[in-house]
């Protein structure tokens, strides 16, 4: 036993570390590492100024290891529907961090719609990666396409 095996807690025949986690962090590719939910806190996007909706993303870990999750989430190129104010936006990145095996993370993106933004529906794409020590490497990669469909912002009382 080194010096610096002293200072990071490696003994001679034990684990690398005395409190570590029982479950092991995954380092091969998964075929469905993960369940990907999404729901919008109302049925339809109105179009128009104060057009907002927000979409409640899910990532569950189905695999019998602990995942470092990332989720990409995206819309249509020149749609006029974006993650902010102005429409610009329509790539969002989060990284969700470790996940244990059978547990959820929740996050929430708003979507956004202006006075250019037609009627109609709008292909959301979902995408969740595993990835392997930090963020560079991916192990896995799930993919979802749900539909927000977009309804006139003006009233008719």
């Amino acid at each position: 036993m080194g010096v610096m095996d002293f200072f990071l807690g490696k003994s001679r025949d034990g684990p690398e570390r005395a409190g570590a986690a029982s479950v092991p962090m995954a380092t091969t590719p998964v075929h469905k590492p993960f369940s990907i939910s999404a729901k919008f806190d109302s049925l339809r996007l109105r179009t128009g100024r104060n057009g907002k909706i927000m979409m409640d993303v899910g990532v569950t870990n189905i695999s019998p290891h602990k995942q470092l999750v990332s989720v990409d989430v995206s819309l249509p190129q020149r749609s006029n529907v974006g993650f902010d104010v102005n429409c610009n936006q329509n790539y969002v990145e989060k990284r969700v961090g470790e996940i244990m095996p059978g547990s959820t993370s929740t996050f929430s993106v708003p979507i956004f719609a202006n006075n250019l933004t037609r009627e109609g529906s709008y292909t959301v794409e979902i995408n969740a990666f595993s990835h392997y020590l930090d963020y560079r490497k991916v192990l896995s990669q799930m993919r979802k396409k749900i539909a927000l469909r977009a309804v006139s912002g003006t009233r008719r009382d």
